[in-house]
């Protein structure tokens, strides 16, 4: 309670209470008359009148005897003045002081609301009750009701006596009640006071039990349907936290758990017929009996190793035939695939795809690096680009029929190598068998460099002339005397097979060419002229 909660209830304290006299005498009296403001007393022991106000002893009558507290007299000296309200005060704070003692739940009438919360009489006291105490919520109104509140604080102090309530206690009393009469186990019957996203709230008395999401039903959700606020429902205690007097209960724990019913239907390798309910980016669940679900996984579906689409195997609704591959109920984990319901090809790979072997299949998917080829139910064959031909590119399109040779075989992988190109003849094969060192060739030049040309030999092979072999003759600059396009003759004069690489010259042809013209001059005219 702060300073300005006290001050405030103290001075209403003062205003409520009569003068204190210098007697403090206690005398008993019998009521003579009752007026409005004021009651007389006859009090044997005293020769004067005993005037009271009327609104201590209301609940009194003419004739009836009580006893007040003598706390002074009019100015005139008619009457003593007596206080009815000093006796029930200090009779009051007894049982304030045993109820405080003994934990005791009292009962007091809320008469003012101040800044910070209330005012209660209790035992002809006012005690406060703070806001934060009164377990009033959303606006609830309790001026003038009688409320329940256990004594929180209570002190007697040279300026008076203090005391502090809490309705909060009294909720938190009655909720340990309740609690202790709980066990695991326990159905009971509650209120749905709040839905949030991952469970209900349901009221239980004065306590309130959780039911998470897992525990509405046996089958795996991802929101709360067909609930509402305010709905009844049998529910069962299926945790208890004393702690935080956490209540964790249950609705799927009232009906028979159809785990424990699958576990004496079915076993590990059975197949059986499910209901695909739920699409994942890693597979899809698959329902084989009311509430028992089970996962086949993307790689489940297929023997083959290469990533495949989901949506190409199974659609939401699908019935589908599956296998199960691992059982256990109590963790309810489920695994299931479609692929074990036939022979693994790749057991028998090794035989049927060697190195080398020559297969025909269609292509399954087209990449920007190269292409799979289907050649059988959970075998694809994979095409670098690189291999589709020995010179160019070549296009593909899905369901395209392909043939290939086998040039890689990874059975711990399960990868198949392919190659398109092999099945023909290499340029460089075409180019050996055509040619030999010493033939004369006239190609077209296709490309200069500082450091030679290159000419066209055959599709996909080049020749080279070193820049020492374009000519008897030095010349400095290349691309002054020849151009691409123009069409020079030389003399291949090396075949680099391990390198794949023709050397040709163009200096060795004019050499040569320049001695089969001495000769033929020698062979004519018997010599050669200066």
């Amino acid at each position: 309670m702060t300073n300005m909660d006290y001050n405030e209830f103290e001075a209403l304290l003062a205003e409520y209470l009569p003068e204190e006299g210098k007697s403090g005498e206690k005398v008993v009296g019998t009521i003579e008359s009752k007026e409005r403001n004021f009651t007389y007393l006859d009090v044997p022991s005293q020769v004067t009148t005993v005037r009271v106000k009327t609104e201590e002893v209301e609940k009194y009558n003419v004739g009836d005897e009580i006893e007040v507290m003598l706390v002074g007299e009019t100015p005139e000296g008619e009457f003593l003045i007596g206080s009815r309200k000093r006796i029930e005060m200090e009779i009051g704070w007894e049982k304030l002081k045993k109820a405080y003692e003994a934990k005791e739940k009292l009962t007091g009438r809320v008469v003012r609301e101040v800044r910070g919360g209330y005012i209660l009489e209790i035992f002809s006291h006012q005690v406060f009750l703070p806001k934060s105490l009164s377990e009033t919520r959303n606006g609830q109104k309790i001026l003038g009701k009688d409320v329940e509140v256990l004594i929180k604080e209570l002190k007697e102090e040279r300026k008076g006596k203090k005391v502090t309530v809490s309705r909060k206690d009294v909720a938190a009393s009655v909720r340990n009640e309740e609690f202790t009469k709980i066990n695991v186990g326990d159905v009971l019957e509650g209120t749905i006071s709040e839905i949030l996203p991952f469970g209900i709230v349901v009221t239980l008395g004065h306590l309130r039990g959780f039911i998470h999401i897992s525990e509405i039903s046996w089958k795996k959700a991802e929101k709360i349907e067909g609930f509402e606020l305010g709905q009844k429902l049998t529910v069962k205690v299926i945790q208890l936290e004393e702690e935080k007097k956490n209540i964790k209960l249950s609705l799927k724990a009232l009906t028979v758990n159809p785990w424990e019913t699958a576990k004496e239907k079915y076993q590990i390798g059975d197949v059986v017929d499910g209901k695909v309910t739920k699409m994942l980016q890693y597979g899809v669940l698959v329902e084989i009996m009311d509430g028992v679900e089970g996962l086949v996984h993307v790689s489940d579906f297929t023997w083959n190793k290469k990533k495949v689409a989901i949506s190409e195997f199974a659609k939401l609704g699908d019935s589908l035939k599956v296998k199960i591959l691992e059982f256990k109920p109590e963790g309810r984990k489920l695994k299931l695939g479609v692929k074990q319901l036939s022979a693994d090809p790749w057991e028998t790979a090794g035989e049927k795809y060697k190195i080398g072997t020559r297969l025909t299949g269609k292509v399954a998917e087209v990449k920007a690096y190269g292409i799979f080829v289907e050649v059988e139910e959970g075998i694809d064959v994979f095409i670098h680009q690189a291999d589709f031909c020995w010179v160019g590119s070549k296009k593909f399109e899905k369901g395209q029929e392909v043939e290939c040779e086998v040039i890689e075989l990874d059975l711990e992988a399960k990868k198949i190598k392919g190659s398109i190109k092999v099945l023909a003849k290499s340029p460089w094969e075409t180019v050996v068998e055509n040619y030999k060192v010493g033939d004369i060739v006239e190609k077209e030049i296709k490309n200069i460099q500082d450091f030679g040309l290159f000419v066209k030999l055959e599709e996909g092979i080049d020749g080279f002339i070193p820049t020492q072999l374009v000519s008897r003759d030095y010349i400095k600059d290349l691309r002054e005397t020849f151009k691409v396009g123009d069409m020079i003759t030389g003399k291949i004069i090396e075949i680099d097979t391990e390198r794949q690489k023709i050397k040709i010259s163009i200096k060795a042809y004019e050499l040569d060419s320049e001695k089969r013209e001495q000769r033929e001059l020698i062979e004519k005219y018997g010599t050669v002229g200066e």
